[in-house]
């Protein structure tokens, strides 16, 4: 599956997740719930901001603060971060956040709650926190369901340091995570002997390009 429906999906993640809570008994799966809850309250808020820049300021901030990018950066490379110097290792990291930060703004983040069904079918248990069982429908402006019809989706949970954050995100047996590793095998494999220097090179130049495009685009709904 490519990576830009996964993407698309992240953004309606971020959108109906957390303005739904699943209804669980055990106590850590309440504290998950009233998690979801403020999350919930305050990203429907920042989608309603009619601010461009204002709103990619603040999902960043989710972004960085609530989703377990450090264990992103090092999965997705697999095998090669073994093979990484300190000094690769502390470039890529860091810019493998923006990379990812500037791969969904090229998305529309003005969704609306009417074109959205969504229903959390089930939670359990995984271990690194539990995971969320949900389908997902997208509608049509005139109500009536697309081409798309529903998807099924977990939601991996972890838990670091007494902090929830969202680890993975899978549909059927895809995962983001998986995906994204995928695109990153291509990349490093077809590099020369400097594999992880040109790879990292690549990355920048890929991810200095969103970044310029999404700026041009802010500046335009400024």
């Amino acid at each position: 599956m490519k990576i830009k429906y996964f993407l698309q999906l992240i953004i309606l993640f971020l959108f109906v997740f957390f303005a739904h809570s699943a209804k669980c008994d055990n106590s850590e799966a309440s504290e998950a719930e009233a998690w979801a809850n403020d999350k919930g309250a305050e990203i429907l808020e920042i989608l309603a901001d009619k601010n461009l820049n204002r709103k990619y300021l603040k999902l960043d901030e989710i972004l960085y603060n609530d989703i377990d990018l450090d264990h992103a950066a090092r999965y997705v490379v697999g095998r090669y971060w073994r093979t990484m110097t300190e000094e690769q290792k502390e470039k890529y990291v860091p810019l493998f956040k923006r990379y990812t930060a500037a791969l969904y703004k090229a998305f529309p983040l003005d969704i609306k709650t009417g074109s959205i069904g969504f229903k959390i079918e089930k939670t359990l248990p995984n271990k690194d926190f539990f995971d969320v069982f949900c389908s997902i429908k997208l509608s049509s402006s005139n109500n009536q369901t697309d081409s798309t019809g529903r998807i099924n989706v977990i939601f991996s949970l972890t838990k670091k340091d007494s902090k929830i954050m969202v680890r993975d995100l899978k549909i059927a047996e895809s995962s983001l995570l998986a995906t994204y590793r995928e695109r990153f095998y291509k990349m490093i494999h077809q590099d020369s002997d400097d594999e992880i220097d040109w790879f990292l090179e690549d990355l920048e130049s890929l991810t200095q390009d969103k970044e310029a495009e999404n700026q041009l685009k802010s500046e335009t709904f400024d």
